[in-house]
């Protein structure tokens, strides 16, 4: 039956209305429109040829919950109803609308496997642009897929080929078999007997994919169990049971499910700016960061990101520069909160840490001059500026992108702190272990070697900051994911340090 796309437009405000928002991309009623374009203004389900296409879509639909996805989500009453032939439509106009439901779902299923299903971007800022093409993109490869006849092998090539994705997904299927078997039942850990007595812990390694069976395993080999459970869940990793780990361990397996189907949809979203520019991820309770380079990880580095009380927000933005040797505007709150007390018992306290007192108008004034005792937290009309130098607080090099936060990325002279497992210490910047390295991955070559000339000069007195403008585009994340792989690609579970899930 032939059907021309002005009744796509009679219907058009039916399935819009129905579909929910999409954060990212092109209406789903401009992925409908190209995809009947492409497939000859025809129905393409609900015919006797479009059988083999329905159930196909149906199995793919199937497996919506091993893709970090809710099946429910996707029509699944009307789609199993008519791939099993037991849904009537009353008129010509129920077979149109039906077909056009179909389709839209459809591409909006595939979308969310490319691209994440998401309600917002993940983030409290951003500065990006949104996601260009998706919903055509997709409507595009389906209608190919189902032109050649090979709708059922869309699902594996239209999901991103990247390591996080694949690592994520793969642990979504170990918890979702899990849970999905008939013998399965949640069991509290209670004992800290390392032992094979301790049957709750058996069970809850096989739930986690750590042991095969309830049976077998030396004392040695179940030490090793849990060492690697200690790991997944972020922990020192000496084979000890204790609390905290009893704690992480009878954590539900739908509460993990549901950290992974999170984490598993905004690696998708991420993709797609990897795919456009290099990309900055700073994952925040992980404390970790990565640069990607042509989708692929050019650096990895621990960072320190901020304290409960002063969180470090979530972001998204465009790198702007990198600056050696920069100075450090001591955030008001800071200055009046923490150095003032400091100041106000000694005066020398500003000598002895390299700061300086500046006018609002930026010059530096003498601080004999000031009746310091007259100043207080709802009275400090200054800015306090820490001089460059191996001791300043932003260390030698401070990347530089604009947010309404103002955090960045800087180096910093406490590399101590990176060694500890726990690294939620700053006000809120990210102090980033391998800043050095990373500044001159992102200037030019011919920049990168002027930068490490002046390093290897040092401080100069009288230092004033050298700023490399970065030539490429490079976005910059900060997200915030209680589950995500490690330096390894192995996933990991980690506390939840803001009370965020």
């Amino acid at each position: 039956m032939k059907i021309f796309l002005s009744i796509w437009l009679l219907f058009s405000g039916l399935y819009t209305a129905a579909q929910p928002a999409r954060p990212t991309g092109q209406p789903a009623d401009a992925g409908v429109q190209l995809f009947y374009q492409k497939t000859g203004g025809r129905s393409v389900w609900i015919t006797a040829t479009g059988r083999q296409h329905l159930d196909s879509l149906a199995a793919c639909l199937q497996k919506a919950a091993y893709l970090g996805l809710n099946a429910n989500d996707y029509e699944p009453l009307l789609i199993n109803a008519l791939a099993g032939n037991s849904y009537q439509m009353a008129e010509t106009t129920d077979t149109l609308r039906t077909d056009f439901i179909i389709t839209s779902t459809a591409i909006r299923f595939f979308s969310d496997v490319a691209y994440g299903r998401l309600a917002k971007p993940p983030v409290k800022y951003s500065e990006l642009p949104p996601l260009q093409n998706t919903a055509l993109n997709i409507a595009s490869q389906l209608a190919d897929s189902l032109l050649a006849g090979r709708l059922s092998c869309l699902l594996q090539s239209i999901g991103p080929a990247d390591t996080a994705c694949l690592q994520l997904k793969n642990s979504i299927a170990t918890y979702y078999k899990a849970m999905t078997d008939t013998a399965f039942k949640e069991t509290a850990v209670t004992s800290l007997k390392a032992d094979s007595s301790n049957t709750p812990l058996l069970l809850r390694l096989k739930q986690l994919g750590i042991r095969d069976s309830l049976s077998g395993n030396s004392t040695k080999e179940l030490q090793e169990q849990i060492r690697k459970a200690q790991q997944l869940f972020n922990m020192l990793d000496d084979g000890v049971l204790r609390e905290r780990f009893l704690k992480a361990l009878n954590t539900p397996l739908s509460y993990r499910l549901q950290e992974l189907y999170s984490a598993l949809n905004q690696a998708r979203w991420l993709h797609y700016y990897k795919t456009q520019a290099a990309v900055i991820l700073v994952n925040i309770p992980s404390t970790t960061l990565f640069f990607y380079d042509h989708e692929k990880t050019a650096l990895y580095s621990r960072v320190i990101t901020g304290k409960k009380s002063t969180p470090t927000p979530t972001l998204g933005s465009r790198l702007t520069e990198v600056i050696l040797f920069p100075y450090w505007n001591v955030p008001h709150k800071i200055a009046v909160r923490e150095l003032l007390p400091y100041i106000k018992r000694s005066r020398q306290y500003l000598a002895d840490n390299q700061y300086e007192i500046l006018d609002k108008s930026g010059r530096v004034l003498d601080p004999a001059t000031i009746n310091w005792n007259n100043l207080g937290v709802n009275n400090f009309p200054y800015v306090i500026r820490q001089n460059t130098g191996c001791d300043n607080s932003l260390g030698i090099v401070k990347l530089n992108f604009y947010s309404p936060f103002g955090v960045y990325l800087h180096d910093t002279p406490g590399k101590n702190l990176f060694m500890l497992q726990r690294r939620f210490f700053s006000h809120g910047c990210v102090r980033v272990e391998e800043a050095v390295q990373l500044g001159h991955l992102l200037v030019e070559e011919e920049t990168a070697a002027a930068m490490m000339a002046l390093e290897a000069k040092g401080n100069q007195p009288d230092q004033k900051p050298v700023v490399f403008r970065v030539p490429a585009t490079v976005y910059v994340f900060v997200l915030y994911n209680t589950a995500w792989p490690d330096a390894n690609g192995q996933v990991r579970f980690y506390e939840d340090v803001y009370g965020k899930n």
